[in-house]
């Protein structure tokens, strides 16, 4: 585990060296970030989805990148990680962009700056106030947006699909 870490770093190291102790540092530092200090030597093949999951976000953010693509990146996570990795989320932001692909809006509403929505077509929307009437014409389905916390939850109202 700790070996697919470390290759976030692999264009940083020289070809035949070792990586520096600055780069063991990082790996460290990502390694706790990701609360993985348990499973550093556990196979990435014994690792449950979201294991795995949390040990490739962690291979993407050793590096510390300006740019950051996630798809689907709660795919698999733990309910009990979840609420740390959007926590985890916003620190990464502070130092690179995300751009994070996600079928549940409701999820990412309260933590995104910008939004697009594609339903046939790109919809970007400034800034994360979006209206229901917004919404509504976007993705032709009535959602409603209940918020409790900093999660909102989003349901869908009974309806017929327009052919």
């Amino acid at each position: 585990m700790r070996e697919v870490i470390a290759s976030g770093l692999a264009s940083e190291k020289p070809v035949l060296g070792r990586f520096t102790s600055s780069h063991q540092e990082r790996i460290d530092v990502t390694i706790q970030q990701m609360d993985l200090e348990n499973l550093s030597q556990r196979p990435i093949g014994e690792l449950s989805g979201g294991q795995l999951q949390r040990v490739l976000l962690g291979r993407s953010i050793v590096s510390n990148p300006q740019l950051l693509i996630l798809d689907e990146p709660n795919s698999y996570v733990d309910k009990r990680f979840e609420s740390r990795f959007y926590q985890l989320l916003e620190e990464i932001n502070k130092r690179s962009a995300i751009i994070l692909v996600s079928h549940d809006i409701g999820t990412v509403l309260s933590m995104v700056k910008n939004i697009a929505c594609v339903n046939e077509s790109l919809h970007y929307h400034p800034g994360s106030d979006v209206s229901a009437d917004w919404l509504d014409d976007k993705y032709a389905c009535p959602i409603d947006l209940i918020g409790h916390g900093h999660l909102p939850h989003r349901v869908l109202k009974s309806h017929k699909h327009h052919s």
